[in-house]
């Protein structure tokens, strides 16, 4: 493996010199900068963390804060911030926080195998006031992805709002009056902005909202279940329904069909995320894809840069079998 010194005897220049360019310092000239940087390219030179660490003040550690709950989000989410932080010449750790036992206690402990220089904080525990009091004691920076309010923090906004109404433009636009929502739990905050796009849009199209339609899951397929079972129970049951989450509209699916009912001649049905299971089930699921990769770019290089500001970030409509019966294949790639 290449040194230090070998990087430095190619570029001719000083060790220190390759120290201050690998550390991202700017006491080096353009020209000697571009010289190191083509013989780290060359050599396939790979800085020691520990070397690093030592040569300034910074760990080169980014943390994120993982709960058990929305296991495909978070799987993505750590797939591609472990990317981005790695292009950016830091590293990912993770510490895991079970949100119901956090929920129900008035203790708990954070406790990352090294001290990071920034913590990364996804929703529900980016807006968890404890949380957030937590690190600000603790004195630890953090980005907060869909914050619903201000707080301590740097954040990276997600609006869903104007994509979870064009969902429901498209179920309106198929002709759907009655349509039932599966949102998310009461308290988290960032996906609330799914049930008032599904309110904005009954709105907008003059369609007087049905308390009974609106139900809550916990964004798993047993939920997604439950929820059904009891729409369908109703007196005038949906004839589509919106559910937060495409685990939820799995479940919602297979409860359809446990009772009879076809999808989507009977009942339409569209979930929200475009995670991999949309395309497992057939038919497959309309839903909306959400861009988790630039997501989590965003909230690395604001945790690496407090200066930096994200753009707002595109959501797209994926319109597939579960609410139009002319598309029942989904054979496209996956799009991350």
């Amino acid at each position: 493996m290449a040194t230090i010194k070998d990087v430095a005897k190619a570029a001719g220049v000083s060790f220190k010199t390759v120290s201050r360019v690998v550390n991202g310092e700017k006491r080096v000239g353009p020209e000697a900068r571009e010289r190191v940087n083509q013989a780290i390219r060359e050599l396939g030179y790979k800085p020691s963390l520990a070397a690093r660490q030592l040569a300034g003040q910074r760990s080169y550690l980014i943390g994120l804060l993982v709960p058990r709950l929305g296991a495909s989000y978070i799987a993505r989410m750590l797939i591609a911030m472990g990317a981005a932080c790695r292009a950016s010449g830091y590293n990912l750790i993770t510490e895991m926080l079970d949100y119901q036992e956090y929920r129900r206690s008035d203790f708990f402990s954070i406790n990352f195998s090294a001290r990071p220089d920034s913590v990364i904080l996804t929703p529900p525990f980016s807006n968890e006031e404890r949380i957030l009091d937590y690190f600000e004691r603790e004195k630890v920076s953090i980005v907060r992805v869909a914050p619903a309010f201000e707080g301590y923090g740097l954040r990276v906004p997600v609006d869903e709002e104007p994509i979870a109404m064009e969902l429901m433009r498209h179920l309106i636009a198929k002709g759907h009056r009655r349509i039932g929502i599966i949102g998310p739990p009461p308290r988290r905050l960032a996906s609330e902005a799914r049930v008032v796009g599904y309110r904005k849009a009954l709105a907008e199209a003059g369609i007087e909202e049905d308390p009974a339609l609106i139900l809550r899951g916990d964004f798993t397929f047993a939920s997604g279940v439950a929820a059904t079972t009891s729409l369908l129970a109703l007196p005038q049951r949906p004839t589509a329904i919106f559910a937060a989450g495409d685990e939820l509209a799995a479940g919602a699916m297979a409860e359809a069909a446990r009772l009879g009912y076809r999808v989507p001649d009977d009942l339409a049905v569209a979930g929200f995320d475009d995670s991999p299971i949309a395309r497992m089930v057939f038919p497959p699921i309309t839903t909306v894809h959400q861009p988790v990769r630039d997501i989590a770019r965003a909230a690395v290089e604001a945790a690496i840069n407090p200066d930096f500001k994200p753009q707002p970030f595109e959501y797209k409509l994926i319109i597939r079998g579960s609410t139009d019966g002319s598309r029942q294949h989904c054979l496209e790639p996956y799009p991350f």
